[in-house]
């Protein structure tokens, strides 16, 4: 049995397909490919296999994580089989055996966002203001309840990264993982509510790089 992580974009259409769909495809994918995935014991097995961190639907990106056990060593011969098999919007950028020492996907820390808004007037000192500020408190909604929450010390870096003819895009490290998790959205709320003139009509988010602590790539 050997373990592996892969590395996979994901864009177009296929940011429609939820985490639980998307695992089901990645399951019958890489049956076509004829890579033989192991499978865990008991009355409802299941291929060990498992994403790093759940993409909200909607959201592209090009640096997501999965890892998953095989029956035998891959060749390149088999990542290639593996992308024909996947549908349009879906593509593997790399994988590599999983060695020890190697980031755990538990281990996520943070996460990199490029994220194009449609908006009022947005200026770099706003930015630097808001990020100067002591604290950023914006109402936060989780599965148990709702409360106010300090987001600050959850963004790692956001800064102004282009202007359009109707907005501008950004680019947001924030926090990620099992320990925290902020989502884009909820800091374009926040920036509406302290950055005077600043209203998002819309917006589109892309993930670039998923971190672990110290901001180490997991491959």
């Amino acid at each position: 049995m050997i373990k592996y992580r892969f590395c996979y974009a994901k864009y177009g259409d296929a940011k429609y397909v939820s985490h639980l769909d998307l695992i089901r495809l990645f399951s019958r994918s890489f049956k076509r490919a004829q890579i033989p995935l192991t499978y865990s014991e008991g009355f409802n097995p299941h291929p060990k296999m498992a994403i790093g961190l759940p993409l909200s639907v909607g959201v592209t990106s090009e640096g997501e994580y999965m890892d998953a056990e095989t029956e035998r060593q891959l060749s390149q011969g088999d990542f290639d089989r593996l992308n024909s098999c996947l549908p349009r919007g879906l593509h593997i950028n790399g994988a590599a055996e999983l060695i020890p020492g190697m980031k755990k996907l538990a281990d996520i820390r943070w996460a990199t966002y490029r994220v194009t808004v449609s908006s009022g007037i947005l200026s770099r000192i706003d930015i630097e203001a808001f990020m100067a500020r002591t604290d950023v408190i914006i109402e936060k909604k989780t599965k148990r309840k709702t409360e106010d929450t300090d987001i600050l010390p959850d963004i790692m870096d956001l800064s102004l990264a282009g202007i359009t003819e109707d907005g501008v895009i950004l680019s947001m490290t924030l926090s990620a993982g099992p320990a925290a998790n902020l989502k884009p959205e909820l800091v374009l709320l926040a920036m509406e509510q302290y950055i005077e003139g600043f209203c998002v009509t819309d917006y589109e988010i892309h993930r670039v790089q998923i971190l672990a602590d110290g901001g180490r790539p997991l491959l």
